[in-house]
């Protein structure tokens, strides 16, 4: 699923639907309280100033939000500077859905192989960040590691030492009270509505579903 803040013409509405079909969700800006949370901006030209205004609480400007930017014809004239930034995309108000699931994609990347997801919690694989909802989770490296791990390999049980070498690696010579505190720690990250996401299998370890 791909976060989205859109901002459009009635003349452009065509493209919501468009927009649904590539697996866009769209995001009310006050429900957008940091830019972890929106991965893409999709505007009509004539309401780009609102949108910049709308994000400017919350854009980085070492790391703009990249936009996708919806123009009629004889307004091409005027995105000159615009194409010249590698973060926005031009698209004709007469593109269809090819050009624009393709657009997003360049815009984006593949973020089928960069996002793993398990229900509503998302893991970025190239941020290193995870998100429950539209929260961003706190998360140490290894807390990020360990729970990435739980929702690569759902239904499997693992051991504490099977976690050990696992995650940490061969090299670590931390004992399974290790696997231990670092779970109940994501546990009260995950909040107690995903909390039993992490079950405790007597006698083995732990299983993620």
């Amino acid at each position: 699923m791909i976060n989205a803040y859109i901002n459009l013409d009635k003349e452009h509405a065509n493209f919501l639907q468009m927009f649904k079909d590539v697996g866009i969700k769209k995001l009310t800006i006050k429900n957008i309280e940091n830019q972890s949370q929106i991965d893409i901006a999709l505007t009509s030209l004539s309401k780009y100033g609102d949108t910049k205004k709308s994000l400017s609480d919350i854009e980085s400007a070492s790391k703009p939000v990249p936009e996708l930017i919806i123009c009629d014809e004889e307004s091409f004239d005027q995105t000159v500077d615009l194409i010249m930034n590698s973060r926005i995309q031009i698209i004709s108000s007469k593109s269809g859905l090819a050009e624009v699931n393709a657009r997003i994609n360049s815009l984006l990347g593949d973020t089928n192989s960069e996002k793993i997801e398990f229900k509503d919690l998302i893991i970025n694989l190239k941020t290193y960040e995870a998100k429950a909802g539209n929260k961003l989770l706190d998360l140490t490296f290894m807390e990020y590691e360990l729970l990435k791990f739980f929702i690569e390999h759902q239904e499997n049980a693992w051991s504490r030492e099977q976690l050990l070498e696992k995650v940490w690696g061969y090299d670590y010579f931390g004992g399974a009270r290790t696997v231990d505190v670092h779970v109940r720690r994501l546990r009260a990250k995950l909040g107690e509505k995903r909390s039993d996401w992490i079950k405790t299998i007597h006698s083995v370890g732990y299983k993620f579903n």
